[in-house]
């Protein structure tokens, strides 16, 4: 998905200096000028592809997937994702034989394991979240909002071997709206818009709704092999339908974790047998929100 270059409209920079003459003035200013953004991010990228093949890149085997770049609490913005995707673009434009992922299929991905980017940005999610893409390599950034700047710091990672490129520093001018800089999670915003969307016809649990349906077998989920090698903990919420016969009948993830966590979720869930709720005395299908936790044990 292409969105329009963050730097459309003019930078605003603010300069006080004594002028003695033009003539000098202008030389001064011609040589204090700083480099266009899209001109830095050019010679970023050809600097990134040079220094590919030590994460382990090279030419014709390497596919390197551009993920949404996050400001240091995890989360992405709205300048990250633009200045991603600038950063994908620029490569794929001036790529030696190495394959760019497209963009579209990371979101795809995401928005169908309900996965944030906060949960994929320290190395090994990003490593594991780059082979469930089939890349092999991995470019990451973290933006930071410094006065009139963002500091921007990109790095290259391996996702076979613990191999990291050179890391990439630089800063760009602010964009005119700042709000564009801020945090959010799109996941959890498309999650909320479409959560009851295609649900099947069940009553919930409640007053003036069904019991809950109690339950008689339901075991935890176990670790997938990644998580317990990244000593990964967290959650991962479903929506579940119990049918009129006390079996789990339909899923869907609301909130998703790496790993490979979601299926394993899924797969168990899916075994879990209940007590059916009731509705007037019946038996009925019930639609329950199912929070799964993850926790390491020593």
């Amino acid at each position: 998905m292409k969105r329009e270059s963050i730097f459309s409209s003019p930078a605003r920079f603010a300069a006080l200096a004594i002028v003695f003459f033009a003539g000098s003035a202008q030389a001064s200013a011609q040589e204090t000028a700083p480099p266009r953004p899209e001109a830095q991010i050019q010679e970023v990228a050809s600097r990134i592809l040079q220094e590919a093949e030590k994460a382990n890149c090279k030419s014709r085997g390497c596919r390197i997937l551009v993920t949404d770049f996050v400001v240091p609490s995890g989360l992405t913005s709205q300048f990250g994702l633009q200045l991603a995707d600038q950063f994908s673009n620029e490569l794929a434009s001036q790529q030696r034989g190495i394959q760019i992922i497209d963009r579209s299929n990371l979101r795809e991905y995401l928005e169908k394991e309900r996965i944030s980017s906060d949960l994929v940005s320290n190395d090994s999610a990003i490593r594991w979240l780059g082979k469930a893409l089939n890349a092999t390599t991995v470019l990451t950034g973290v933006t930071k909002h410094l006065g009139s700047f963002v500091h921007v710091q990109l790095k290259l990672l391996s996702c076979d071997k613990e191999k990291t490129a050179a890391i990439e520093e630089f800063t760009l001018p602010r964009p005119d709206s700042t709000n564009t800089l801020s945090g959010f999670d799109p996941i959890a915003q498309a999650a909320s818009k479409d959560r009851w969307a295609s649900a099947p016809a069940a009553y919930g649990a409640g007053p003036g709704e069904a019991t809950f349906p109690v339950c008689l077998y339901c075991p935890p989920p176990p670790y997938s092999d990644a998580a317990r090698a990244a000593k990964f903990e967290g959650q991962v919420v479903l929506d579940a339908v119990v049918s009129e016969d006390g079996r789990v009948k339909w899923t869907r993830i609301v909130r998703g974790a790496p790993f490979g966590l979601n299926q394993e979720a899924l797969n168990t869930v899916r075994q879990w047998k209940f007590k059916p709720g009731v509705h007037d005395g019946k038996p009925v299908s019930v639609l329950l929100p199912l929070d799964l936790g993850f926790r390491l044990v020593d």
